[in-house]
């Protein structure tokens, strides 16, 4: 998983003068700093380590968040300094923390969204951004996105266009070469970014259908607050969220590998060969039903070595779990290439112990 880099420098003019002694991040919602939330639900899709952008009374986050240890992931801290260097600025200035990509969220947001597809999408995009929309036509804050359902045709905070109907969910996903080229001693805002990127075909865009909570206003504050009091998750956004993730996994297969492995099947049928699925857990279950598809429809001769579980038990019982596939294909006479090398280069040589 890549790492978290999350803006939370501002001062928070809108939540005065609640914010004048506290940062936003430890405004208190459902019983707990705002932070709390924030970093359990990124623990909770497997992230492990987070920069924390901060300006505004930020000594006051790290002193509250410390290594973050207590939420089970690795916290670093970059500081905006005397002057405050904005979402895009704080973004360029802690590059060195964060490594050639990243995620990039607001400080004053909670999305609860599967991260794992949208971090699929992006490697499946192979463009220098990606930005997470929602279809919000004007609900919950004013659309400021073109989205065509692959890319990010316009994105603008400042001159919306009447055909707008998405809006930045407010979680991205950056490459370093992205923000880079811009200076590390002058603020600008990470939506100009987006906006230059977006113009050059180079903003790739992933739809989300859960809406979007934020602290940064007092009606915002109060929302996300009756949501943590009074809701779980319904079982449609649940199953709604799984079809997601199905979604952009089969999405980011590999077809030409597919058909490779399609072409070696075939010329193993062709030439009488044979085909050894290995699996273990629940794997298992499945190599032995594969054997039964590859034998009874595809004709390949098919073999596991976990539908002869006494055979693999005393295998593994005698030399060990780590040598118990290996040791069980030697047995089967499984042909051997050596790598090229001296020596090497006289063809297959027999099964070395």
């Amino acid at each position: 998983m890549l790492p978290v880099a999350i803006l939370a420098g501002g001062v928070a003019s809108r939540l005065q003068p609640l914010t004048q002694t506290i940062p936003k991040s430890l405004v208190e919602v459902g019983g707990k700093p705002f932070i709390v939330h924030q970093l359990n639900l990124l623990r909770r899709e497997g992230v492990e380590r987070v920069v924390l952008c901060v300006g505004h009374l930020g000594e006051k986050i790290a002193e509250f968040a410390g290594d973050g240890r207590q939420f089970g992931l690795q916290v670093t801290y970059s500081f905006d300094g005397a002057v405050l260097m904005g979402t895009g600025g704080a973004l360029r200035r802690a590059l060195p923390l964060l490594g050639g990509a990243f995620y990039v969220l607001y400080g004053d947001s909670y999305l609860d969204v599967a991260l794992s597809p949208i971090e699929l999408a992006f490697r499946r995009h192979g463009l220098p951004a990606l930005m997470t929309v929602f279809r919000n036509d004007g609900r919950w804050d004013t659309s400021n996105v073109l989205f065509d359902g692959a890319r990010l045709l316009c994105h603008d905070k400042r001159m919306r266009h009447p055909d707008m109907r998405y809006i930045d969910y407010g979680l991205g996903i950056l490459t370093a070469d992205a923000v880079a080229g811009e200076s590390a001693e002058r603020p600008f805002d990470l939506s100009d970014i987006y906006a230059g990127l977006a113009a050059g075909g180079q903003l790739a865009g992933y739809e989300v259908f859960r809406r979007f909570y934020e602290i940064g206003t007092p009606r915002g504050l109060a929302e996300f607050d009756q949501y943590l009091r009074g809701s779980a998750m319904p079982v449609s956004d649940y199953t709604r969220k799984y079809y997601e993730e199905v979604g952009a996994v089969s999405a980011g297969i590999d077809q030409e590998t597919v058909d490779r492995m399609i072409n070696i099947l075939v010329d193993v049928r062709a030439r009488g060969g044979r085909l050894f699925i290995l699996g273990v857990g629940g794997g298992a279950g499945h190599a032995s039903h594969a054997v039964n598809d590859f034998r009874k429809i595809c004709g390949i001769e098919s073999y596991t070595p976990t539908d002869n579980v006494s055979e693999l038990t005393a295998r593994i019982n005698d030399t060990g779990w780590a040598t118990a596939f290996a040791d069980w294909l030697r047995g089967s006479l499984l042909p051997h290439q050596e790598p090229p090398g001296p020596g090497n280069d006289d063809g297959p040589v027999p099964p070395q112990p």
